[in-house]
């Protein structure tokens, strides 16, 4: 019984709906337009039933179309979905190894630039040494480069 209000309601409420919007001059013109449209073309067709199984079969045959293409490009991109899921692994270890590479070519150079800024130190005079005493920046000279192959050697170890 609940169905019948339902249904009477909805009616009712469709039809004062339409009432309304009828109200509106354009709204009429347009709807007398559209309604003598598909009068006439029921007509064509009633008359022409050919035609109509002719218009029907080409809109049928769009829509195959239309589901096998959308078919195929599905299981196309499923297929590189799984591509993509299969390589997701190789390119996470790809990434890795650069990331080692990358690191281990920071560690080399940061050790090469403290060989380097070790080296400039050993040949630059004291700031206490004057320019005038030759004799000790000479012999302090021979005796840095004496002890240069020393710390060379143990640089050498780091890498």
């Amino acid at each position: 019984m609940s169905q019948n209000k339902l249904m009477t309601g909805l009616l009712v409420g469709a039809a004062m709906g339409v009432l309304v919007s009828l109200l509106d001059r354009n709204t009429r013109n347009d709807v007398m337009q559209k309604s003598k449209k598909v009068s006439s073309n029921v007509q064509h067709y009633a008359t022409n039933r050919d035609e109509l199984m002719s218009t029907v079969q080409q809109q049928a045959n769009k829509m195959q179309n239309l589901y096998s293409r959308i078919s195929e490009d599905a299981s196309y991109v499923g297929n590189k979905v799984n591509e993509l899921k299969e390589m997701a692994p190789e390119v996470k270890e790809m990434a890795m190894d650069t990331k080692e590479a990358f690191m281990d070519t920071k560690d080399a150079v940061v050790d090469t630039k403290e060989d380097v800024m070790e080296a400039v130190k050993e040949e630059d005079p004291s700031p206490s040494s004057s320019l005038t005493d030759d004799e000790n920046s000479s012999s302090s000279n021979n005796s840095n480069s004496g002890s240069q192959p020393g710390s060379q050697s143990s640089s050498g170890n780091r890498s």
